[in-house]
């Protein structure tokens, strides 16, 4: 009994790092697809940031991307179908007015739910809010699901309402 009090704290103390390290990945993940739209759209081969997000995510995700912007495309004549929000929640761009390249600054933090929100300042006064779940196995993670402020699934939206 004492041997196994012992060893409760050590487990702890060794399981720490790989939790903090786990973490740290799923932040390196996100700020290095922000980093990769930012510069995608200068150069206009990303404007809506999805082929950025597609290489980024896992298959679920993929395809939820891919539905979306099929089911986007099936708008007719400017009057957008109810697909164009999912679309829209699927975009890293949490913004109606900005561009991606306009950011100021992204400020990033794993949640308790252990989701990264991405805190994008466009300006002093507005900040726009995406939540990434990852999946991380090895030194890699893929994203699973975006989320909006609300907490709505981007993916969930995507299957819903462009199917």
């Amino acid at each position: 009994m004492k041997k196994l009090v012992c060893v409760l704290p050590l487990l702890a103390i060794c399981m720490t790092p790989a939790f903090a390290n786990n973490n740290d990945l799923k932040i390196k993940t996100v700020k290095n697809m922000y980093s990769s739209a930012i510069k995608a759209n200068r150069n206009d081969e990303d404007i809506d940031t999805l082929r950025t997000l597609f290489r980024a995510s896992d298959q679920s995700l993929q395809n939820a991307i891919t539905l979306a912007k099929f089911g986007r495309m099936s708008d007719d004549g400017g009057a957008m179908t109810s697909c164009h929000g999912a679309y829209e929640m699927l975009t890293m761009n949490p913004s109606n007015g900005f561009s991606i390249d306009e950011v100021q600054n992204i400020n990033y933090r794993v949640l308790k739910n252990g989701r990264v929100r991405a805190s994008v300042n466009y300006t002093s006064e507005y900040t726009g809010i995406r939540d990434f779940s990852l999946k991380c196995s090895g030194n890699s993670c893929k994203v699973t699901d975006v989320f909006n402020f609300d907490g709505d699934s981007g993916k969930r939206s995507s299957e819903k309402l462009c199917r």
